[in-house]
């Protein structure tokens, strides 16, 4: 059985290197399809058609350390349910996102809560994301169109530096510059910035491991570009693909208690 499993994952290996090196700049390609191939590779990575996430944000502000546990489940890009098992402050606080809505259930409170406009801006439960973050959250592919900046080594690998231009002016992040690694097609670092190209937000994507077919980190890092001294981690525990997932988990009636 040991030799099955590890025979399986040398071949996963093997195919994620060989999509690699096929997305590797090709003659005759223009540099919009190798970027745009290289995108769908890197979001075939990152997303599925469901996935089910056990994790923890640790969130440091400079001063002090906290930690939350919380439990996700994901169906593409539209749809979102998570909720909140520690600390005992914000345990059972529940958020869902339903195409372009936003719910969020306190129990201190026991109603739910449309976050929309100005809200979306302020910081996710004191962490370095917003909730507008949840709220665009979707395909790189499909959302932005780039251009090969050069190479460059990042973390002892050669990866191609890109930037990235949304397609839609409502987008959040009108700019990002992604350095990502061809042949593995994940990305390693990412910067999201205004329209008035002000540096707003980083992140980094560390150590990628073997699920299935899919090379996905085991913790990313993000940094408010617009506080001080502060990080925010989130670390993927546990993590399902393709998984069902109950109905009931994308209706306004789970918020309740």
């Amino acid at each position: 059985m040991m030799k099955n499993f590890l025979r399986g994952c040398l071949v996963s290996a093997f195919l994620l290197t060989l999509i690699g090196f096929l997305l590797l700049p090709q003659p005759g390609q223009t540099e919009d399809a190798k970027v745009h191939r290289l995108l769908v590779a890197v979001d075939n990575n990152m997303w599925a058609t469901t996935k089910h996430i056990d994790g923890r944000l640790i969130i440091d502000n400079g001063r002090r350390v906290r930690e939350l546990a919380m439990e996700s489940w994901m169906e593409g890009v539209t749809r979102s349910y998570s909720v909140y098992k520690s600390p005992a402050r914000e345990r059972g606080t529940k958020m869902l996102k339903l195409d372009r809505k936003l719910w969020m259930y306190t129990p201190q409170t026991d109603r739910k809560i449309l976050i929309a406009g100005h809200m979306l801006r302020q910081s996710m439960m004191g962490s370095d994301l917003s909730y507008e973050d949840m709220m665009e959250d979707e395909k790189l592919s499909e959302s932005y169109t780039g251009t090969i900046d050069g190479e460059e080594e990042l973390d002892g690998v050669k990866v191609l530096v890109i930037t990235l231009k949304a397609r839609r002016k409502s987008k959040t992040y009108q700019i990002l510059k992604i350095w990502a690694d061809p042949v593995r097609t994940v990305v390693l670092k990412e910067e999201a910035y205004a329209k008035s190209g002000k540096l707003l937000k980083t992140i980094e994507f560390k150590e990628f491991r073997l699920i299935g077919k899919r090379l996905f980190p085991k913790r990313m890092i993000f940094r408010d570009m617009l506080k001080n001294n502060t990080k925010t981690t989130y670390m993927f525990d546990e993590i399902e693909f393709g998984i069902k997932i109950p109905k009931k988990y994308f209706s306004l009636r789970v918020l309740k208690r």
